[in-house]
């Protein structure tokens, strides 16, 4: 009885623990949907300012490629986004990655705005 007891608590704190770890998830995979080629994506958190960004991609992100991301803490980061063949760059705040696992980049070239489904 005293295993079984030990062994029904050791479940239950493992289930407790799940959701957190679900939350905590913040890799996301970046999809290009917009009809232009992306030369810069870049994240950093809220608090470093809009002057200190890293690179994300390693080549141009070609319309309908997709790259993957990887972050170590944190769940709301800024993204933006440099086209290639352009001198303009999108910028969205505090965006909370820990809800999504994918970004769907679009644009709209009536409205000529860009933005991101998050799925």
């Amino acid at each position: 009885m005293k295993y079984f007891l030990s062994g029904l608590i050791a479940i239950g704190l493992s289930i407790a623990a799940m959701p957190s770890f679900a939350a905590d998830a913040r890799n996301v995979t970046v999809v290009n949907e917009t009809g232009y080629a992306i030369k810069f994506l870049g994240f950093n958190a809220p608090d470093d300012g809009l002057d200190e960004w890293d690179n994300e991609l390693e080549k141009v992100l070609q319309n309908q490629a997709s790259t993957y991301v990887e972050f170590d803490e944190g769940c709301v980061w800024n993204i933006r986004v440099d086209w290639q063949s352009y001198d303009e760059a999108v910028l969205w705040k505090n965006v909370n990655l820990c809800k999504m696992t994918a970004l769907r980049l679009r644009y709209d070239p009536g409205t000529k705005t860009t933005s991101f489904l998050a799925e």
